[in-house]
């Protein structure tokens, strides 16, 4: 099995990052894990178990012991009390990611395919300045930047959750570029807390893939 690392100079002895295609992520769910699905539909069997085999050897990198991971009602995963995570999938590929709960209080990871995010689902997907500006662009980089931005807020919603469980909707904050690298979050409506605060990282995988990572340091 290959897998490719990601962000290298984000993760580190206490944050394993990375990506592989589904069709390299084959093996056998934890019979526990296997419950979850027992009654999943073929394709929803394959991503879960190439989640599950990523998120494996990912804990595997930061000596982290074997252990099962459940999905709750919410069909959120259920993180072991010694680590923390995130998973993404998209048509062809898995990313994942795994902290020491001892040093990552939260991670959101998500990955989408360039051009996924069609100018008619912008009203329901971004608020009116995200689409000025991305009506401002080039049209050769709007379809990059819509799928970044849209793919900021589910990371960003991945992030928070498992410290806030709440939802948020997607009106309900508002992504801005900072660097060639990075965006900021911030709520349209009331105070800024502290899940808000950290950059959310843009990355290109393949030519025609994207990812965007945030991580809250404890």
């Amino acid at each position: 099995m290959t897998i490719h690392p990601l962000l290298a100079d984000l993760a580190g002895p206490d944050l394993a990052i990375a990506w592989a295609p589904l069709e390299a992520l084959s093996g056998d769910p934890h019979p526990e894990e296997w419950e979850d699905i027992a009654s999943a539909a073929p394709n929803r069997r394959k991503e879960f178990s190439a989640g599950r085999v990523l998120t494996r050897a990912l804990s595997d990198q930061l000596g982290l012991p074997p252990a099962p991971l459940r999905r709750a009602e919410d069909r959120a995963p259920v993180w072991p009390s010694d680590r923390t995570g995130s998973l993404s999938h998209c048509d062809t590929l898995c990313l994942a990611a795994v902290g020491r709960r001892s040093a990552v209080q939260s991670v959101g990871v998500d990955v989408e395919t360039i051009g996924r995010v069609k100018q008619r689902l912008w009203p329901t997907l971004f608020t009116e300045r995200e689409a000025d500006y991305l009506s401002s662009l080039a049209p050769d980089t709007v379809a990059l930047e819509a799928t970044l931005f849209f793919s900021a807020k589910e990371s960003f919603y991945k992030c928070q959750y498992p410290l806030t469980q709440e939802w948020v909707g997607f009106q309900d904050v508002e992504v801005v570029r900072t660097d060639q690298h990075s965006l900021a979050i911030a709520p349209t409506l009331g105070a800024a807390q502290a899940w808000h605060a950290a950059p959310i990282h843009t990355v290109a995988i393949v030519e025609t893939h994207v990812a965007t990572v945030m991580f809250l340091p404890v």
